[in-house]
């Protein structure tokens, strides 16, 4: 099955990007909407506004702040309730009440697997947008310029782009929203299914 993702294309100081316009407001978690960013050499840029766009380009400043603030609110929470089980545990161990070693163990790598999807989402947001933290944003430029779309193939669950199939893999909402992209040949035109 042959896709066409369509893309928001923006620019910042820090160079010229794409944004997914379909996918990004589908996942689960915001974390993986950062992931969802790519430089603008990568796409085709097109003229006007692709098919199963759900992001504009006039709302792309918006949104890119809003996931900004979204991701270093996120980050500092995830890393504080990884601390919070941590100083529970040690509390509890000093004292020496048993609550099981391997289910605290077992907790603890799931919230440092959180706290790392979130820091790297918010290291790609600090890198493409060129801010360290919510109050630099005010003095940031994003430049919207128009539309593009990224091409690939996906053959049974598993996509030619590794930035989507991780994404497929890991994220359900974005799997079941697939068939709405769905491209197939006819003749000498591609047809993008609603």
């Amino acid at each position: 099955m042959r896709l066409r993702v369509p893309y928001v294309l923006f620019e910042t100081r820090t160079g010229k990007y794409g944004v997914d316009a379909y996918f990004s407001l589908r996942v689960e978690k915001p974390e993986r909407r950062a992931t969802l960013i790519r430089k603008a050499e990568d796409l085709v840029m097109v003229e006007e506004k692709p098919m199963g766009a759900l992001l504009e380009d006039k709302s792309v400043v918006e949104y890119l702040t809003s996931l900004f603030v979204t991701l270093y609110d996120l980050s500092g929470e995830r890393f504080n309730e990884r601390a919070r089980h941590m100083r529970r545990w040690n509390i509890w161990r000093i004292i020496g009440i048993p609550t099981g070693h391997q289910r605290h163990v077992d907790r603890d790598e799931e919230l440092a697997k959180k706290n790392r999807e979130a820091l790297l989402a918010l290291a790609i947001m600090r890198k493409v947008l060129g801010a360290k933290t919510p109050l630099e944003l005010s003095g940031i430029t994003i430049k919207p310029l128009g539309y593009a779309f990224l091409e690939f193939d996906v053959e049974g669950g598993n996509a030619s782009d590794p930035v989507y199939r991780e994404l497929f893999r890991i994220d359900s909402n974005a799997g079941m929203a697939l068939p709405w992209l769905r491209t197939e040949k006819k003749g000498e035109q591609d047809h993008a299914l609603p």
